[in-house]
């Protein structure tokens, strides 16, 4: 006897089809029924997106996703003036949007196609400078990015690094992390989009101005420092920058801030950066490990570069030191 014909119906199995069946409905309320839906890749979240002849069919369960707040971000920067998807129909309660299509042309594929790495990048800074501009107040109360959040994203990378560490390296890792968020310049707060990347963006050549980068990504976003997201642009976890391309990058975002202290930008910049990379670090291994998706390894050896570069910087000389104590091969490992 096959021993899987008596076992129970897996727990993948019965969502993935309670959530084909709510797909169903939805589509079926819009007079959309007879829509023949193309899924597009998976990434490392729980979203699942789907084309129709017109719209894209965004997936999103709860609780684990939460399109009200996608929708509330996607019109508030709509209302900017950025790029931002428009969304033509929406349920809450089951987890799904049909949204505008911005096309096949992600900034990854734009620059395999042979458009400017300059010319892409340019347009995202500019965005995020006239983002920063149009809204310096947090009128609609986004949560802070605040130091417990700061510290629990960095100890993914202590759930999954594999390093066997004591209760002092621990406990330790928390200390040096703690002091460096509490040392940290202050510079202007706005809204972190928290995760803007080529894989996130798309290149939408027939607008014009900073408009034809289109932003896909953001629904997790809060209020917290400007430099995250150049960060998150200019350390791309899974493409290789280079330091002098972000270098000129960053100066074309500093040259339209005239009264921001470069020295505390680069300062919060290399901070939000080294914790960024920590927690990505953690989000790859888990990914990896648990949820068996090992290609997200092939990026960790960059990451791990990313992080000891900006842990250079003097301020984080404390963090840089626990992981010259703790960090063990890979980070040993890193040129």
């Amino acid at each position: 006897m096959n021993v899987s014909s008596i076992l129970p119906v897996g727990k993948t199995d019965f969502f993935e089809e309670e959530r084909a069946s709510l797909r169903e409905a939805f589509l079926r309320r819009e007079g959309l029924e007879k829509e023949l839906l193309i899924p597009l890749p998976v990434d490392c979240s729980k979203r699942r997106y789907f084309r129709l002849s017109h719209a894209l069919l965004m997936d999103a369960p709860p609780p684990h996703e939460d399109t009200s707040r996608f929708q509330c971000v996607a019109e508030l920067l709509q209302g900017t003036g950025l790029s931002v998807p428009q969304i033509y129909a929406a349920d809450h309660v089951d987890g799904f949007l049909l949204i505008e299509d911005f096309g096949e042309l992600p900034y990854r594929k734009a620059l395999q196609e042979g458009v400017s790495e300059k010319l892409l990048y340019k347009e995202a800074v500019k965005a995020l400078v006239y983002l920063h501009q149009k809204l310096p107040e947090n009128t609609m109360n986004f949560p802070s990015y605040d130091n417990n959040l700061f510290l629990n994203k960095a100890n993914d990378f202590l759930a999954w690094c594999d390093l066997s560490l004591s209760s002092e390296a621990q406990s330790s890792f928390q200390e040096v992390w703690k002091e460096a968020y509490q040392n940290q310049p202050l510079i202007p707060q706005r809204l972190m989009m928290r995760d803007v990347m080529v894989d996130n963006l798309l290149w939408l050549p027939l607008r014009q101005g900073l408009q034809r980068c289109g932003f896909i990504d953001f629904q997790d976003a809060l209020w917290g420092p400007i430099s995250y997201d150049l960060v998150s642009l200019l350390e791309d976890a899974r493409r290789d920058v280079a330091p002098h391309f972000a270098k000129d990058m960053l100066s074309i975002y500093l040259t339209a801030f005239p009264d921001l202290s470069k020295d505390d930008f680069e300062a919060s910049y290399s901070l939000w950066g080294a914790q960024r990379s920590t927690r990505i670090l953690g989000l790859f291994y888990r990914l990896a490990k648990k949820d068996n998706k090992p290609q997200y390894l092939a990026h960790v050896p960059r990451v791990w570069a990313y992080l000891k570069r900006d842990l250079q910087y003097p301020h984080l000389k404390a963090v840089r030191q626990w992981f010259d104590t703790y960090g063990g091969d890979p980070w040993q490992k890193v040129r």
